[in-house]
């Protein structure tokens, strides 16, 4: 029975060896990035142009607002983010700087390159694996949060 159980959860395990080495692959790229995962997040978020609350950015990136006030200050105080009032008086909204805007662009590219070199070497095969990709994620999506969807 043991056998059974070690040979049906040995893909698990290679895929889980597989994220591993990908994580690793992917931290070493972010060092070399000029910005960190949370600018990228916040400015992926605030690169449609439509500016947001702290409140707004908080529940659209799922995080704590006190998490997101420390965020975005060290953001405006980097100049990648700016601040004005909302009708004067109101709460801050938040949009990216020009710098921000081009700072982010610089590092998507860089992670960018890197996915287009991988997905290349995939040939013919990539819009499939991109295909099971997506079901993948929307699996593993199920499995750990249930039926809920955003």
């Amino acid at each position: 029975m043991s056998r059974q159980r070690t040979s049906a959860s040995e893909p698990a395990r290679r895929l889980a060896g597989m994220f591993a080495e990908f994580d690793r692959h992917s931290r070493a790229l972010a060092q070399r990035a000029t910005l960190g995962t949370a600018d990228m997040r916040m400015l992926w978020l605030l690169a449609d142009g439509e500016a947001r609350t702290l409140r707004q950015i908080a529940h659209d990136l799922n995080l704590e607002q006190s998490t997101v006030n420390r965020q975005v200050n060290a953001a405006v105080a980097a100049g990648i983010i700016e601040r004005e009032r909302e009708r004067g008086s109101g709460p801050y909204l938040f949009t990216a700087t020009t710098q921000g805007r081009q700072e982010f662009e610089r590092n998507l590219n860089a992670s960018q390159a890197a996915y287009r070199h991988a997905l290349d070497s995939l040939g013919d095969e990539a819009p499939r694996f991109l295909e099971l990709t997506r079901r993948f994620v929307d699996a593993y999506h199920q499995a750990v949060e249930g039926d809920e969807r955003d």
